[in-house]
């Protein structure tokens, strides 16, 4: 009679075992989707961005991270600290965007779409014009 008791509890707990074992980290399940994930384009044309530098840091200067946008202008953070982050996107012949106060919580994926400016040449003492040349004269 014991003997079966002993099986009839192993039969019982094995199960949860098992269950526990799946989930990993004693039943804390650590994520695989990305904490913060968006795309970059241009805000004029809205055409996808490639190569655009991405750099997240916490808000404490703790850590910081850098990736870049793919062929479609995307980009995935896998993991980030709980709590405030600042991202800075740089792409050359681009203006530097910066977001300050993009708050990350726990078990929550942020989406989050930038448009970037095109720079505009300040100095355009460098342009070949007709008319400048005959004035100069």
């Amino acid at each position: 009679m014991r003997g079966k008791k002993t099986y009839l509890l192993l039969a019982a707990l094995l199960p949860l075992a098992l269950l526990a074992k799946a989930n990993g980290d004693n039943g804390h399940r650590k994520s695989t989707e990305p904490v913060l994930q968006g795309c970059v384009a241009d805000a004029c044309t809205k055409k996808p961005l490639q190569g655009v530098t991405v750099s997240i840091s916490t808000s404490k200067g703790q850590e910081k991270r850098e990736f870049t946008t793919d062929a479609a202008g995307n980009f995935k953070v896998p993991q980030m600290p709980v709590g405030e982050v600042i991202i800075v996107l740089e792409k050359k012949g681009y203006k530097t965007t910066r977001r300050e106060g993009i708050i990350i919580k726990e078990g929550v994926s942020l989406k989050m779409n930038f448009d970037i400016t095109n720079m505009r040449p300040d100095d355009e003492s460098d342009v070949f014009h007709p008319f400048m040349r005959m004035m100069e004269g």
